[in-house]
């Protein structure tokens, strides 16, 4: 049964109660209010004939006494009278004429008696004793006709209607009132309690509108229930917090660039990262059957049992691996939950490697030949190697000091725009100069400037000065200079020419590539140092060569074999383009030459050799080329005889 039911019900029953109880009470106070008007009406009558009664009663006057009581039957609803004597035996009695419900009833009262049944057949009796001179004489019994006792229950039933609708009515507004300031709140506070209890947001919380319990006690439910909703969102934000912290912490471990295994400290794995299952090859769907122990070897191995069991930190122990090119170090931590051990095992290799290089670069730098020197972007000194002492005094220093106030080379301050324009554009500059080291003395050197950023911000650089010292390496190119170079003329001499003969004939075969031999031999050369001199002699040999380089290729060899004989290598040809180069010496050759104010001239008689790929005799070219050039001084001097491969004949 709803609480509805169990407020709504004993309400209705009790109204239903309370009405029949007041008819009950209304239809007896009036049979009573109607008894005890007519019993005042007797006792009226018997005082006021009291003295005529008492002689009739002792005389047993009956007629007398009928006279006395007649006058009742006069009542309307008066149907006998009966007089008793003191023995309470009757003496008279007295009946109207009609028992008989009265002809003035209406329709309506017969249709009432005809429902009420038995209640109107009964009849109302009123005993009142004859007292005269407080002495009891007698009895009078008034018998009331049933239509008394049906105008009563007449008179009661008229009001049932009213109070029916009285009655619907005042339940209506009881019901009104109970389902909208009771049963609402506690429907609304059901459904709340509802959904608090399944965990769900209160929809609608039930709000108080009243100052009684009931309204106090939704408040109470409404701050109680914010406060656990609260409480339930600050938890729910731990949770989700906590979870969000839980999935970074397993997303950390896995991403972490180094091996990471958690044990107990019997060594048995909890858990690893997949970095730590990719070095060791360990199974993660198994880790409770595996032990660290297993992959980590630590010298001696005995240190291991004492890390695990006793819960030691430590850092940086080199571990043996499988892999011999693969270094490991490895670190150990206690973690809160006791007995648990992080290890981190991380693969030095390329750090070990990073370490050997930078400590192979300090010795190079150290011990390099080379003066090296180091400035950052404001041109101070940061760092010189002991080889820049022979170049501008001692290393240590000039560290910390300006580079350009440090090293007054003048050729240097000159050209200083150039270099850093060039770094500017290019990043590096190089290039020769000549300065004065410490000591003032001149030293050929080779100098290379390098800029070197030291982040994307293009003011953090380095500068690093390189300086080679090149007084051996010119004194080795002026060896060979000399060694494979003509003194008088500068051209390459008979050691040069062969040298770049016979590597030519060799690569000729494979880059199938034909080029020729240029044979000359001067035409009245020995007439002009009989007569002008052998300085006019050796004026015209350089005359000479330097036509020659005037008139060679990019790639050709001009070569003075001895006296006045020159040879000249041309790559890369054919007939037509020899004869054109052997006309063009020719012309430029036979020119006068001007010395001392005196005009001298020579001539030349020209032999060319055009090789083919399939010869590979250095020696017989060069005969080739020389027999060429007699041919041509047989035909008159001044003359070109170009020659083809061997099976051909002279052009």
């Amino acid at each position: 049964m709803s609480l509805r039911t169990k407020l709504i019900w004993p309400i209705f029953v009790s109204m239903a109660f309370v009405f029949v109880a007041n008819q009950v009470y209304t239809f007896h106070a009036t049979n009573e209010s109607i008894k005890n008007s007519l019993s005042v009406h007797v006792q009226s009558h018997i005082n006021e004939h009291a003295q005529s009664i008492t002689s009739a009663l002792v005389s047993n006057d009956k007629q007398e006494v009928h006279r006395l009581f007649k006058p009742f039957l006069t009542q309307p609803n008066v149907s006998s009278v009966k007089l008793y004597n003191k023995g309470n035996h009757p003496i008279v009695s007295l009946t109207h004429e009609s028992a008989d419900p009265s002809d003035t009833l209406s329709k309506t009262t017969i249709r009432i008696h005809q429902y009420i049944g038995e209640v109107t057949e009964q009849y109302w009796s009123i005993f009142e004793p004859i007292i005269y001179q407080e002495e009891r004489l007698g009895t009078v019994h008034l018998t009331l006709s049933k239509d008394l006792v049906m105008n009563a229950i007449i008179d009661s039933g008229s009001k049932i209607p009213l109070f029916t609708i009285l009655l619907i009515a005042v339940s209506g507004a009881l019901y009104f009132c109970i389902e909208r300031k009771i049963m609402r709140p506690i429907a609304r506070l059901n459904r709340s309690l509802q959904d608090f209890s399944d965990g769900f947001d209160i929809k609608s919380k039930p709000e108080p509108k009243d100052c009684d319990e009931l309204s106090r006690t939704l408040s109470l439910f409404n701050l109680t229930a914010g406060k656990q909703q609260n409480k339930e969102k600050q938890l729910q934000a731990r949770l989700e917090t906590l979870e969000q912290q839980s999935l970074f912490a397993l997303d950390l471990f896995d991403t972490i660039p180094n091996a990471l295994v958690i044990t107990d400290n019997s060594g048995r794995i909890i858990r690893c990262n997949w970095l730590a299952q990719k070095l060791f090859d360990i199974d993660r769907n198994n880790l409770g059957d595996q032990n660290i122990c297993h992959f980590i070897k630590l010298k001696p191995p005995i240190q291991m049992s004492l890390l695990l069991s006793r819960g030691l930190e430590y850092d940086d122990i080199h571990i043996e691996s499988e892999n011999t090119e693969q270094q490991l170090s490895l670190s150990s931590r206690r973690l809160t939950k006791q007995g648990y051990l992080l290890f981190t095992i991380q693969d030095i290799t390329e750090v070990e490697e990073a370490i050997n290089r930078q400590r192979v670069a300090g010795r190079v730098f150290e011990h390099s030949q080379d003066g090296l020197i180091v400035l950052n972007n404001k041109g101070i000194i940061t760092m010189a190697n002991p080889a820049v002492t022979k170049f501008i005094g001692e290393a240590d220093q000039l560290v910390g000091r300006s580079f350009m106030k440090m090293i007054p080379w003048k050729r240097l301050e000159f050209i200083m725009p150039t270099i850093v324009e060039s770094i500017d554009n290019y990043g590096m500059w190089q290039g020769e100069m000549i300065e004065k080291n410490h000591n003032g003395v001149l030293i050929p050197m080779f100098v290379k400037v390098n800029r070197i950023a030291r982040s994307e911000d293009k003011n953090a650089y380095d500068l690093v000065i390189i300086l080679t010292d090149l007084s051996n390496a010119k004194e080795m190119e002026r060896l060979e200079y000399l060694t494979h170079h003509d003194e008088l003329t500068g051209l390459a001499n008979r050691t040069k020419f062969h040298l770049e003969l016979d590597k030519l004939v060799t690569m000729s075969s494979y880059l199938r590539d034909e080029f020729a031999v240029l044979y000359l031999d001067l035409d009245g050369f020995k007439g002009i140092n009989d007569s002008y001199g052998h300085d006019a002699g050796d004026e015209v040999l350089k005359q000479v060569a330097s036509r020659m380089n005037d008139v060679s290729r990019y790639g050709d060899l001009s070569a003075r074999l001895a006296g006045d004989e020159f040879v000249m290598i041309v790559k890369s040809i054919n007939s037509e383009e020899v004869t054109r180069i052997a006309k063009r010496l020719l012309d430029v050759i036979c020119q006068p030459i001007s010395y001392r104010g005196a005009s001298m001239a020579v001539g030349v008689s020209i032999g060319a050799k055009l090789v083919s790929i399939d010869e590979r005799d250095p020696t017989t070219i060069l005969k080739s080329a020389d027999t060429a050039m007699y041919q041509a001084k047989k035909a008159g001097k001044g003359q070109i005889i170009v020659i083809g491969c061997e099976s051909d004949q002279t052009v």
